[in-house]
């Protein structure tokens, strides 16, 4: 279980930081892709130039965001 301490920092990041935590456990799940397996299913992840629209949405607004505040 994930310890209330960690997810009480998570909640406390704001949208940027949150993101480069997705972008960390991406990289971290990746390099390690080929040792999760349960039973015959394989669960594999996205690669990282490939998102929804939504995703490049966020990205827009984050750009946009950065370009504001700098």
């Amino acid at each position: 279980m994930i310890a209330r301490r960690l997810l009480d920092e998570l909640q406390q990041l704001n949208r940027e930081e949150k993101l480069e935590v997705i972008q960390y456990l991406n990289d971290e799940l990746s390099d390690d892709i080929d040792k999760y397996v349960e039973g015959r299913r394989i669960f594999k992840i996205m690669p990282r130039f490939t998102c929804s629209d939504d995703g490049a949405a966020m990205k827009r607004v984050l750009e946009e965001d950065r370009a504001q505040h700098d």
